[in-house]
């Protein structure tokens, strides 16, 4: 199973002018393989994830996850699909600042059908591997780029989902800690997790299985 676009175009107007910011985009996101997509800021990248996620609605083309095509239901079940199947790393910070780091990490499972208890036991794992131990109690305001970063990875990791979507998910990280967040998404893909990355980072495109570059909308293989 996987995540596939057909034919996506998205356009935007910006100062009353038109432009294509995806155009007529093919992309297939595979269980057990991490895909990666290379590009300059306001290539389009981000865009992708977020039509792929279902977040953003094309002006035309499909996308289908699990064979289903998202964009033939309603947003809010839409939604739903996405909380029961993508874990998404966002770019910019989205931890709620009233929760703490480990609060913020199991929100995910409280909008899907998921049983918490069943991944409690990899949760461990992932904040042990993650260097996340000593924070759990830690809310966001006391919190690092970096450590808010990586709890958003162990975030959108709860739950086993089948999909992982992260968008620059090393960003902020220096680069043993970006070695570290790569292994284990290595690791997720081992077990069949699907993972689509949108990074600048070259080490990450050097560790995974296909890489795509866009620019000005347009999506090749590397």
């Amino acid at each position: 199973m996987s995540v596939v676009s057909n034919n996506i175009v998205k356009e935007y107007k910006r100062r009353g002018a038109s432009f294509t910011a995806l155009d007529d985009v093919d992309i297939e996101v595979k269980e057990g393989k991490i895909t990666a997509i290379m590009g300059r800021s306001g290539s389009g990248k981000s865009t992708l994830l977020n039509v792929l996620a279902g977040m953003i609605k094309p002006e035309s083309g499909a996308v289908t996850i699990d064979g289903m095509n998202i964009f033939e239901k309603d947003l809010r079940s839409r939604d739903k699909l996405r909380a029961e199947k993508i874990g998404i790393v966002p770019q910019s910070h989205s931890l709620i600042s009233g929760l703490t780091a480990y609060e913020n990490i199991i929100l995910q499972n409280s909008f899907s059908e998921h049983d918490r208890q069943s991944g409690e036991g990899t949760l461990a794992e992932i904040v042990t591997f993650l260097g996340l131990d000593e924070l759990m109690d830690v809310y966001p305001g006391s919190l690092s780029g970096g450590e808010m970063k990586r709890v958003s990875i162990a975030r959108a990791l709860f739950g086993n989902l089948k999909y992982l979507f992260a968008d620059e998910p090393t960003g902020e990280l220096d680069n043993d800690n970006s070695k570290k967040v790569m292994e284990l998404f290595r690791s997720q893909a081992e077990r069949g997790k699907g993972i689509l990355i949108v990074t600048h980072d070259k080490l990450v495109a050097d560790m995974a299985d296909i890489v795509y570059t866009m620019e000005n909308g347009k999506l090749s293989l590397l």
